[in-house]
């Protein structure tokens, strides 16, 4: 992402999320994470991601291998003061291994919303929400799989999900 002005305006935030979201269409991690602050907090459905380096393993990594591609469709932006919310169409093809899934090649489509807080004068996203239906693509992406293996894939999910929520909990407890 080359260096430019601050972000001033309405414009200016919308063009650097359409510009965010772009770079999340192709598989160059270095482009997507260099819209993050070095120590990013990123919370995701049952997931807390503190740092760029997590971030990339945790999140970018995986999305990227699975749906190469990928578009973001937004639907909606509403902003604030160095925050806006982006309603979203997340779209791709199922073209790599994801949450223990071999690649499909199923086409996808969920609905998700992002709340991303960012620095405007250093262009970065400083805190992210992302509020995304990983069960609705786990779904879609067993589709054709029997109904037990659906079943198992999402017990699968669920247990993913209560583990790392107990561990994002213990981490915000006050010491």
């Amino acid at each position: 992402m080359a260096a430019t002005a601050a972000l001033a305006s309405v414009g200016d935030v919308r063009a650097f999320i359409e510009q965010y979201y772009k770079a999340w269409h192709g598989t160059d991690e270095d482009l997507i994470l260099s819209y993050y602050a070095e120590n990013v907090s990123v919370e995701l459905p049952g997931m807390f991601i503190n740092g760029r380096a997590e971030l990339r393993d945790k999140f970018v990594r995986p999305f990227i291998a699975a749906f190469a591609g990928n578009s973001h469709i937004v639907k909606n932006m509403i902003f604030g003061k160095d925050i806006v919310v982006v309603e979203f169409s997340f779209e791709a093809d199922h073209n790599g291994p994801f949450a223990g899934r071999a690649a499909t090649g199923i086409p996808v489509k969920v609905p998700g919303c992002g709340v991303y807080e960012f620095d405007p004068v250093n262009r970065k996203i400083t805190v992210a929400r992302i509020y995304f239906e990983f069960a609705t693509l786990l779904k879609q992406i067993s589709s054709h799989q029997p109904q037990v293996l659906q079943e198992l894939l999402m017990s699968w999910f669920a247990s993913q999900t209560i583990s790392n929520s107990k561990s994002g909990s213990e981490q915000l407890r006050p010491h």
